[in-house]
């Protein structure tokens, strides 16, 4: 019982940080393209392949042309200065798309904390960071860069329907015989590329059909408008980031179709050594082979002495938000954890090390034999860890541990606060969150352990740091609760769940009494939620309250009361 009980937890932990494999908009893709289920990985057929497809350039599945490669240095357009660079740099393409996110300025949130802003290479446009889920934030950042600068991309998934591999990239989506995938469209010929008619200073060209695209409806971008009125999500984001109007339409489905588990792909990324993490690797959580897992592109990297490295990162989740940036004290965290890679054992009783996670780079995208090929350049050579080398790979988090700039116990404290703070915030903007609720004990989890170190119990931590929102919004085992699954509550539905929280403790404080405060969750009574949408009503609130819905496939969906973590302790202890 000991051992489900701890795999139970750390499922849950895994399961709060995670993000999903795409399905957002499949019913509504599938009617377009012919295939209704997201592309997987294959072990035998896909994983271990780095050979691609052979396509004609100009095909009529195109999405853009190739004109340069990612070693180039010393070309023509390679010379020239760009948006991150300056002219006769000597930079690989590669090295540019380092330097490109490296200089990624970082801006506030809306919601709090901070997020980043894009540079493009079309005069002064740049954009904060779109509403991503997190696998779609390292996949977007790809294939805007090399769609602007004509550098080959293809990243691959395997179609349990067709019972072969799918190849998406700047040749559109096909088959490894290059015809084209199902009915994916016809880029070349379907959709219009305005960049050699446009000019610093002119009108930007929009395309009506492709802004009105969206991944989901939580993909919502709120400082662009659209000119029928109607939100703008994805399709409107992409419209404003491409004279090439393919591209949008290409990323809309790529991000729709591929996630996650296709970054842990052989053939699509490598892992790296610890000590060579560069801004544009991802940090890969695995916990299982197959569905979800939790990405984090690397944003920076320092190195303030010899052998020492501090890295940021920015990421999406689910429901889809702007990228929340982390600092190294913060981000310390991910980079050290067992799920990236570790070597113990996963409650399947292989390590997480073959799982696929871990420190992570793309591959490089070249034409090898007239066809294409994901390949590892040679400077890429002294960092690559083969799959097969189990050892290296699952030394990382330690590896990390030991490398990471040194801070002292009051900044880690400070970090485990921040985080504590960033999650709260994320629940009163979408209180049904497990993900946020989990990321909070976790932070407390560190916050007792480095406040032990300095001398306080846990009690005195609680005292000085618990509020009655960390127990409304207690932690909730994922697998057992529906509310996890519940991705369109609201910040205006938070204000409904908090006012009841705080007249429940008021009624019992008039009585001279303690009492637990009301678990936000499924009670068992209608919906599960009567309780809080009785309260709208007489608060003059029904509007505002929504019916529970599943917002994404959920195995406790014919639970009757969620299950509860004690993580958060007891309130009337404090």
């Amino acid at each position: 019982m000991r051992r489900l009980a701890l795999f139970t937890a750390a499922l849950t932990s895994a399961l709060a940080s995670a993000c999903a494999d795409p399905n957002a908009t499949l019913s509504e893709t599938a009617s377009e393209t012919g295939l209704d289920e997201t592309l997987g990985m294959n072990a035998e057929e896909v994983s271990m392949s780095t050979a691609g497809p052979t396509v004609p350039a100009g095909a009529a599945t195109e999405v853009w042309a190739v004109r340069n490669q990612w070693a180039d240095t010393d070309t023509a357009e390679a010379r020239r200065a760009g948006i991150a660079w300056s002219a006769s740099s000597g930079l690989s393409w590669e090295q540019k798309y380092e330097r490109w996110i490296t200089g990624f300025r970082r801006i506030p949130r809306a919601s709090g904390g901070e997020t980043f802003e894009i540079q493009t290479p079309f005069g002064d446009r740049k954009f904060a960071a779109p509403t991503l889920e997190c696998a779609e934030v390292s996949m977007f950042l790809r294939v805007t860069f090399a769609s602007w600068y004509g550098l080959p991309f293809f990243i691959q998934g395997w179609s349990a329907a067709d019972r072969q591999p799918i190849f998406a990239g700047h040749f559109g989506f096909v088959f490894r015989t290059g015809q084209r995938a199902r009915n994916f469209p016809l880029f070349k010929t379907a959709y219009r590329d305005h960049t050699s008619a446009w000019t610093a200073g002119a009108r930007w060209p929009s395309d009506p059909a492709l802004r009105r695209m969206r991944l989901g409806s939580d993909d919502a971008v709120p400082f662009l408008t659209n000119a029928d009125g109607s939100t703008a999500g994805a399709g409107s984001y992409f419209d404003e980031l491409h004279l090439n109007k393919r591209v949008g339409y290409f990323t809309r489905l790529i991000l729709v179709y591929f996630g996650s588990v296709n970054l842990a792909d052989e053939g699509n990324t490598i892992h790296v050594r610890a000590a060579s993490t560069a801004p544009g690797d991802i940090l890969l959580k695995r916990w299982q082979r197959q569905g979800i897992g939790h990405v984090l592109p690397v944003m920076r990297v320092d190195r303030p002495a010899e052998g020492r490295i501090a890295a940021s990162i920015a990421s999406g989740s689910m429901p889809r938000r702007q990228p929340v940036w982390e600092e190294p004290t913060l981000a310390i965290s991910s980079f050290t954890s067992q799920y990236t890679g570790g070597s113990e054992q996963s409650y399947d009783g292989v390590p997480y090390s073959t799982l696929g996670g871990g420190i992570r780079r793309w591959r490089t995208t070249v034409l090898r034999n007239n066809r294409w090929t994901n390949t590892t350049l040679a400077a890429d050579e002294p960092d690559y860890i083969a799959q097969s080398d189990q050892a290296a790979i699952g030394a990382r988090p330690e590896e990390f541990r030991s490398i990471w700039q040194v801070i002292t116990p009051q900044e880690r404290q400070a970090a485990a606060v921040s985080r504590i703070q960033a999650a709260r915030a994320h629940l009163r903007m979408y209180p049904a969150s497990c993900s946020a609720r989990t990321r909070r004990e976790d932070a407390f989890a560190d916050l007792y352990t480095v406040s032990e170190e300095l001398g306080m119990t846990r009690a005195q931590v609680d005292r000085a740091n618990r509020t009655l929102e960390d127990h409304v919004f207690a932690e909730l085992e994922y697998n057992q609760s529906k509310t996890c699954c519940w991705n369109s509550t609201n910040a205006a539905m938070a204000s409904i769940v908090l006012d009841y929280a705080q007249r429940e403790q008021a009624q019992a404080q008039a009585r001279m009494m303690c009492v637990q405060p009301t678990v936000f969750r499924a009670t068992g009574t209608g919906d599960g939620y009567e309780t809080w949408r009785a309260h709208a009503a007489t608060m003059g609130r029904s509007a505002d309250w929504r019916a529970w819905s599943e917002d994404e496939p959920c195995m406790a969906r014919a639970v009757a009361m969620d299950t509860a973590t004690a993580r958060a302790g007891d309130f009337c202890a404090r």
